[in-house]
């Protein structure tokens, strides 16, 4: 039986080809978008995966009077008495990534590591990293001692032990590597090359219960409700901080409390982040669980659209299958046989295309890799249980696709099969209608909702964000420059950043202690006379005279820092400041910053226009620059404008600068304006993909439309045979065959659009700052999909049009 029906199938297929090769390859490519979207979902939710369920990262909803903001970094007194206050806490771990490379010295050999943190030893245990050698227990128990991974470790001694091995630091220190770790897995929203020991820094040892300094994970004990823990929270901060708070802001905790401030501290899974948390501080790019989404319902429609062909293609060439149901019916064939049948030909169907889109997914994944910035693999997906499953969806699909046309053309009457009565069933065309309406309604919602992500992106790359970032090349590990243990002064600062000024291609020259993209520090002020129990957080960076000129900033009130005045206590704030502060004329105004042990006061002296330090995601925060020099300040970056085109002479130039003052150190820079767009990285890669779906989805559309108004001609032959004998124009003879199906196309349109605009309008609500939904979006997708209908049913309907009538008639 099962011989028969296989026979049967392939006969069925062999008697029209060209019509069975675009059902096949309709199908083959939806699979096989479909299969390659799944190699991307797949990837993304397998982040972290290897890590523990119990363990959690402790976030900050810090609510200020007029805003609200979510930090990873807590302050780092939390995690240890978390552990010793409540059993369910098994455990803790702290760390800090600093904005700048590690440099080490090793005999004549400079070293330095990018992914280098500041860490609790119990990382090790609780962020599951696996020991090569040493003992995890005792690896930073030594303030000098430092914990390399695999990949570190052989980039810095080849093939060398590495354990005992003493690192020079720039500071004039030294660092014994006391263990090796495998490699982090790059799964994951943590990554490192080096640790060193939090406790070696002297801040880290003093009590802090109010300012951002570190990123906390803790393990609860098995059977531990996350939910009731994340309830005791508040009372356990308000007893260890109203302390520190009332000291810093002259008003108890709950005066400050009532006056609009709070800590709202919450539980992050620690599989959870790299898609679901996207707050000030992640340590890199995360991904994002609305493009899971989105990607995996693209997946099913496209999926969709493919069975859609499937099916329309079935029910059309019904028609033509109907002698031969009435035939069998006649000799004896019972309906479910029928069935049988059909439903054998579409699941052989299914197979065959599910073979060749398993061929094109693995002859493109290394393009479509490459596109998605990812490192994807057919092989690796194909575990045991996705085969399993990929099988069991190849047999569904293929049974669900031909479900209706089996039942369809098995319920034919043998009379009216005889009588010709079926030529214009109702119910088929109405069907095909039907899905012809979803198939393009699906692909103009594709069409809006890339145009929309583009529209965003090129908004987010061209928004002024408050300073020139082209051509600005930053040298990252500007702090080098100091690290002479026979001079180590402020004056070589200035003195490297002249000479580079005064080179050929350079416009000028500036050091701070962070730029755009980096992590910034906290700056608590208060305001005597103005809100004085109130206190205002707001981001800290330090900068020197030429720093705001170099990066176009602009002063809106005041002056600039300058050699000509003593600004050591003076401050610029940012516009925001201002307004936050409720100031109307801030020029000599007061503010005092406050910390954990003094207060100090500074003056502004200048107001300059709000720019943005982190992506358009979120709002300007208020911003203190205070002066290169001041007790707050350090030199970690320096910002250099390149003049004219020759970048390459400039860089080279600035080498030899830099060789000259810090001969055993790495040149190390990056261009700004690339830096950038990694706040975008995963909106870019979005767009790209959503276009090659896209792209996909309408071909899919198209091929099923190619082969349902080639059916449709072929039924109209004598039609058009006659009305060209007739007279009829080719003209009017293309309008008469492609007006029903472009009328379709407009029903998709109208429907589509709504679906649209809901999800743009959802999806635009993650940026802070976006260009908003434009009606001009839908009209080119509306527009774009009916001339791209057009031109596939005009390819058939001229061919038609213009065929000797005498083919067409001769038979009559």
């Amino acid at each position: 039986m099962f011989k028969n029906l296989i026979v049967s199938a392939l006969r069925s297929l062999r008697k029209k080809p060209a019509f069975s090769a675009i059902n096949i390859l309709g199908l083959a490519l939806g699979m096989a978008t479909c299969l390659t979207i799944l190699l991307y979902v797949n990837h993304e939710i397998s982040f972290d995966e290897f890590q523990k369920d119990n363990v959690y990262r402790i976030a900050l909803n810090r609510v200020y009077p007029e805003r609200e903001v979510d930090y990873t970094f807590i302050p780092h007194s939390i995690g240890p008495q978390l552990v010793k206050d409540f059993p369910e806490v098994q455990s803790q771990a702290r760390f800090f990534k600093p904005n700048n490379v590690a440099t080490f010295q090793y005999e004549d050999k400079t070293l330095t590591e990018e992914h280098f943190v500041i860490g609790d030893s119990t990382i090790f245990s609780i962020m599951s990293i696996e020991f090569i050698e040493g003992d995890p227990k005792t690896a930073l128990v030594e303030d000098n001692s430092i914990v390399l991974s695999e990949s570190t470790a052989k980039k810095f001694f080849g093939d060398q032990s590495a354990i005992g091995k003493i690192l020079g630091t720039p500071g004039g220190n030294s660092v014994e590597v006391t263990a090796i770790v495998a490699d982090y897995p790059n799964k994951s929203h943590f990554e490192f090359g080096a640790i060193i020991p939090l406790h070696s820094i002297p801040f880290f040892r003093q009590s802090n219960w109010a300012g951002f300094s570190t990123l906390t994970y803790i393990e609860l004990v098995d059977g531990a409700d996350p939910d009731d823990f994340e309830e005791k929270i508040p009372a356990f901060i308000k007893q260890y901080a109203e302390g520190e708070i009332q000291q810093r802001n002259g008003i108890s905790y709950d005066e400050y409390i009532a006056a609009g401030n709070g800590y709202n501290y919450y539980l992050q899974p620690i599989k959870d982040i790299y898609l679901i948390s996207h707050i000030s501080g992640e340590l890199k790019p995360n991904g994002n669980i609305t493009y899971v989404y989105i990607f995996s319902i693209a997946a099913a429609f496209i999926l969709l659209i493919a069975c859609i062909n499937f099916m329309n293609l079935a029910t059309a060439r019904s028609v033509e299958r109907a002698k031969e149901v009435g035939i069998r019916k006649v000799m004896g064939s019972h309906k479910k046989q029928l069935v049988a049948q059909f439903l054998s030909e579409s699941t052989f169907v299914a197979v065959i295309s599910a073979v060749i889109a398993l061929l094109i997914t693995y002859l493109s994944e290394g393009n479509f890799a490459q596109l998605a910035g990812k490192n994807l693999s057919l092989l690796e997906f194909l575990t045991t249980p996705n085969i399993i499953i990929l099988i069991v969806s190849v047999l569904i699909i293929g049974i669900l696709a031909g479900l209706y046309p089996a039942f369809f053309i098995s319920s034919y009457s043998p009379i009216g099969i005889m009588r010709g009565n079926l030529k214009t069933s109702k119910k088929g065309v109405g069907l095909r209608n039907a899905l012809v309406v979803l198939q393009f309604t699906i692909s103009i919602a594709l069409i809006s909702a890339t145009l929309l992500i583009y529209n965003q992106m090129d908004y987010l790359l061209k928004k002024p964000l408050g300073f020139e970032k082209e051509q600005l090349v930053v040298i990252e590990n500007g702090f080098s420059i100091n690290n002479d243990p026979n001079n180590p002064n402020w004056e070589r600062f200035e003195t490297f950043k002249n000479e580079i000024a005064s080179l050929p291609n350079i416009a000028g020259a500036g050091y701070t202690s962070a730029l755009p993209g980096d992590i910034l520090q906290g700056f608590i002020v208060r305001v005597p006379g103005y809100g004085e129990k109130e206190s205002l957080v707001t981001r800290m960076i330090s900068a020197d005279d030429d720093f705001l000129t170099n990066m176009n900033m602009e002063i809106l009130e005041g002056r600039n820092f300058s050699k000509n005045y003593n600004d050591s206590l003076s401050v610029i704030i940012n516009l925001t400041t201002k307004d936050k502060l409720g100031f109307t004329d801030p020029i000599g105004k007061k503010i005092i910053h406050v910390d954990d042990s003094s207060q100090v006061s500074y003056t502004v002296v200048g107001v300059v226009d709000d720019f943005h330090f982190e992506s358009l995601h979120t709002e300007v925060e208020p911003m203190i620059i205070t002066k290169m020099g001041s007790a707050q300040s350090f030199v970690n970056k320096y910002a250099i404008k390149i003049d004219g085109d020759n970048i390459q002479q400039a860089l080279a130039s600035m080498e030899e600068v830099w060789g000259r003052f810090v001969p055993n150190a790495p040149f190390r820079y990056y261009f700004l304006d690339e830096s950038l767009e990694q706040f975008y990285q995963s909106e870019q890669t979005s767009g790209k993909l959503f276009t090659a779906f896209t792209s996909l989805a309408i071909i899919v559309a198209c091929i099923g439309l190619l082969g349902l108004s080639a059916f449709i001609i072929n039924q109209k032959r004598k039609e058009i045979g006659v009305r060209k004998v007739l007279g009829g124009s080719v003209f009017s003879i293309v309008f008469l065959l492609s007006k029903d199906i472009l009328k379709l196309i407009l029903i998709a349109t109208l429907i589509a659009i709504p679906a649209a605009y809901f999800w743009a309008d959802s999806w635009l609500q993650n940026f802070a700052y976006s260009t908003g939904v434009s009606w001009l979006v839908f009209v080119f997708a509306g527009v774009g999909a009916l001339l791209i209908a057009l031109i596939t049913v005009s390819f058939q309907s001229t061919k038609a049009a213009m065929a000797n009538p005498v083919d067409s008639l001769k038979d009559e």
